[in-house]
């Protein structure tokens, strides 16, 4: 039997899914709020302390209501992918969200079109985003680094570290989270490092600890599929001849014959063959091969370019002077054979790339390129004296780092939800110069979401006069906010209470943008059994055994 869902009984079970989620994660948002206790059988241990919206919301995954959850997994794929993204802004997307779709589930109860009112905020939504523009300034300083940082994670201890390692390495350096001992500690490592997996444990036979050292080393870099052990003989001949000590063989695969190669090559003193195979996805590879070439000096050898590896000659390797591989990595740390012309020409090109683009995925691939081109990089290990605490520090410090360099890269704004609220003026403007219901509609909804972070920041905080505390925000200068910790109206940005500029600009296209789309949904569809999700907008744990539906 079918039950089929008005558009009215729709739009109430996504509101009361969005209600739910909301719920649980706006009351985070703040500096004076504590973590969050998550108590998940199927972990084990002891219970997941968590302070981040957007891991919390991946925490939930299905409301008992299996209407409502179709609008609760709706935010929660907003909140996670503003999360990964930038780190920080998750709990302002989700007061965003939560209030446009409030308030236009009203409006559209009431007679109005959802598509021309989605047209309308999507107009709105431009406007706020230029306001928010206009009031971004960089970050040019340690002490402002700092600033920042604290104004994340709330930790000063955390925040001097963080300050301390972007200002060595730049906003695009790579920096590692670990767990550590009872204390926060940090470590610099000379060099650029990639992911890699190694084809045989047979070059880490004898040796002690994780790690080779490779001195005096040539590379071959290629996404060849090695089994011409022949070719090999040659290869590795032509290079000891030529006074290296080690060569490494970067290829997509080795056949056994091969990797049997490098076990007769393991009882050789004084020369070491290495076999590595780049990980990750395909842009990753790619990217690291051409990297690796950029630093070594060598050319990268492709198949479908008609290389092959008997083909191979000295011109086509790389070089470097002290290089490492451990069983998950390999890195390059002085001396490489690359033109150091080519390598700034390379990070200016990637730096303009960066900037020019708007997908998210590409933008963390080029983070990740122009740090590994400028070579150096760090480990935080974080400190805490239980596994839930350790734990708890390691999400926090990634998401500090995430937020720290985006504020890096794209500047930062007054904090406290001052920068939103800043942008009603310019929306009130255009509410009086309309006369479309939808446009009037529009602007007084994203007045009240811009206002709506400031309230649930004053709200988390205890405070008892929130709208007091919004007039004398509004009512100061353009640098005026509320500091939480002080009770009192001050300078934000001289004081440091400041956001990311690029996680509040993304917040308000994820908040604002996503409920817009929401208000336009119109039926739901029900899987019959479906399986579970366990990421947000990911594939399910598992496929269903029917493609059947129950159509609610």
């Amino acid at each position: 039997m079918t039950r089929v869902l008005s558009q009215l009984h729709t739009r109430e079970a996504l509101k009361a899914g969005i209600d739910t989620l909301a719920g649980a994660v706006v009351p985070t948002l703040g500096p004076l709020t504590g973590p969050v206790a998550i108590d998940d059988k199927t972990r084990g241990g002891s219970p997941e302390l968590l302070d981040d919206g957007g891991a919390i919301a991946r925490r939930i995954l299905q409301l008992d209501n299996r209407d409502a959850d179709v609008g609760a997994m709706l935010l929660r794929e907003t909140l996670w992918r503003q999360r990964q993204a930038f780190g920080d802004g998750a709990a302002t997307a989700a007061a965003l969200y939560h209030t446009v779709y409030a308030d236009g589930h009203r409006f559209i109860s009431a007679g109005g079109d959802a598509m021309l009112l989605r047209q309308a905020l999507e107009a709105g939504l431009k406007i706020m985003l230029d306001e928010l523009r206009r009031q971004t300034r960089d970050v040019s300083t340690v002490e402002e680094m700092q600033r920042v940082a604290q104004s994340i994670c709330g930790d000063r201890d955390i925040a001097a570290a963080l300050a301390d390692i972007f200002d060595v390495l730049g906003p695009h350096g790579a920096i590692e989270v670990q767990d550590g001992g009872r204390d926060l500690a940090r470590e610099f490592f000379l060099g650029s490092y990639w992911e890699s997996k190694v084809p045989s444990n047979i070059v880490f036979d004898g040796v002690i600890g994780e790690r080779i050292e490779l001195k005096n080393t040539a590379w071959l870099i290629s996404d060849f599929e090695l089994d011409d052990l022949q070719a090999l003989v040659k290869l590795v001949t032509a290079v000891y001849q030529a006074g290296y000590s080690s060569l490494a063989i970067v290829a997509k695969s080795f056949s056994e014959q091969i990797i049997a190669a490098q076990g007769a090559n393991s009882r050789m003193e004084d020369f070491r063959l290495v076999y590595l195979e780049p990980t990750g996805l395909v842009d990753e590879r790619e990217a690291a091969l051409e990297d690796l070439a950029l630093i070594s000096g060598g050319r990268v050898l492709r198949t479908v370019g008609g290389h092959s590896f008997a083909a191979v000659t000295r011109e086509h390797l790389g070089a470097s002077e002290l290089a490492w591989v451990d069983r998950n990595r390999f890195g390059i740390i002085a001396g490489g054979g690359g033109s150091e012309t080519a390598l700034h020409n390379e990070i200016e090109a990637l730096k303009a790339r960066y900037r020019r683009s708007e997908d998210e995925r590409e933008q963390v691939v080029l983070r990740a390129r122009i740090g590994r081109l400028r070579g150096g990089s760090a480990v935080v290990y974080a400190g805490g004296s239980s596994e839930s605490e350790m734990r708890y520090q390691t999400e926090r410090i990634t998401r500090t780092i995430a937020a720290t360099r985006a504020a890096l890269l794209e500047g930062t704004l007054p904090g406290g939800g001052t920068a939103l609220l800043r942008c009603g003026e310019r929306l009130r403007e255009r509410y009086e110069n309309s006369a479309d219901p939808h446009e009037r509609a529009a602007w007084q909804i994203l007045t009240r979401a811009a206002e709506a972070p400031c309230r649930a920041l004053l709200k988390n905080a205890g405070h008892e006069a929130p709208g007091v505390v919004l007039a004398e925000i509004q009512a100061g200068k353009n640098g005026a906010g509320y500091d939480l910790r002080e009770s009192r109206i001050v300078d934000m940005r001289r004081d440091g209470v400041v956001d990311s500029a690029a996680a509040l600009m993304a917040a308000a296209r994820n908040g604002i943008g996503g409920a817009a789309l929401a208000l336009t949904v119109e039926r739901i569809v029900h899987r019959v059994n479906p399986p579970l999700a366990i990421e947000p907008g990911g594939l399910p744990s598992s496929a269903p055994e029917s493609g059947n539906i129950e159509l609610k």
